[in-house]
């Protein structure tokens, strides 16, 4: 879990000299990191972001867990009471304050809380977006995360260039459950 923190953190000094445009947006990176796959996902995702010029500030949940503690599926931090509800209030008033949500959705390997994030968001009436990462004709996608975002992307290369001051709508148009 350190090695990919230091990533995330590496990521984001690198990406320090990248032009912003006036008014460029804050991010709510929603994205799970319970699986080769997903880590894979965010980095690709968060690297991306922090490349797009529309972008001015990237939220990682997994870089603002309570207390500095992060939970690993695999490690020997077991979260208690406090740091869950400490977690969730963090992260619920990270997507209140920012100005939109992303949601990486993983085919075949959805993230839930990733999932209740891009509800959240749009119970707000706050802009989202989902990346779709995946084979999403061998696993397609619930119907939540599918109709719910503003709109959607399908590549980190599309991530990088994405107009996130002005947000087009895209109905997602894959095989739902």
């Amino acid at each position: 879990m350190n090695e990919l923190i230091q990533q995330l953190q590496d990521i984001k000094e690198a990406s320090s000299e990248v032009t912003k445009v006036p008014g460029a947006k804050t991010i709510y990176l929603g994205a799970g990191w319970f699986s080769d796959q997903q880590i894979d996902t965010l980095i690709a995702s968060y690297k991306a972001l922090n490349n797009n010029p529309t972008i001015s500030y990237v939220h990682v949940p997994l870089l603002n867990q309570f207390g500095g503690q992060a939970f690993d599926e695999n490690g020997d931090f077991e979260p208690d009471f406090k740091w869950a509800v400490a977690t969730y209030n963090a992260d619920i008033t990270a997507i209140r304050n920012s100005d939109v949500t992303l949601g990486v959705i993983t085919a075949g390997n959805e993230d839930s809380g990733t999932a209740f994030e891009l509800g959240y968001a749009n119970a707000l009436g706050r802009p989202s977006v989902a990346f779709y990462d995946g084979d999403w004709v061998a696993n397609p996608i619930n119907l939540m995360p599918a109709i719910g975002p503003s709109s959607y992307v399908r590549s980190t290369d599309e991530l990088a260039t994405f107009d996130f001051m002005s947000i087009a709508s895209r109905i997602y148009d894959g095989k739902i459950i």
